[in-house]
């Protein structure tokens, strides 16, 4: 059983690693963000906020941001790179709630 789950593990870690590298690719490496932030750092943020602030959901993620739940799950998938205002307001949201997301 606790090697089910380590493999499990394993398999999330290199799916995300994945989606990020996707990510890299879609933008060049460009900037997304007026503080140089890449799209795999804009992601592991949005990610975060996610994460630790909305439960995982991306509806109520989606909701907050003010987005269509299919953009916000694009990014997550990480078939869409995230764009410089929703890392910015990704920002303000957690500053907002006390949410240490980076």
């Amino acid at each position: 059983m606790a090697d089910a789950k380590k493999e499990s593990e394993h398999n999330e870690t290199d799916v995300v690693n994945s989606q990020i590298t996707d990510a890299v690719e879609q933008t060049g490496d460009n900037p997304v963000d007026d503080r140089g932030t890449d799209a795999a750092g804009g992601l592991e943020l949005l990610r975060r906020l996610r994460d630790n602030g909305f439960e995982s959901d991306d509806e109520k993620f989606a909701v907050v941001l003010g987005r269509p739940v299919k953009e916000v799950s694009a990014w997550m998938e990480g078939s869409e790179p995230p764009d410089d205002d929703i890392i910015m307001k990704a920002r303000g949201i957690a500053r907002e709630r006390g949410i240490e997301i980076e």
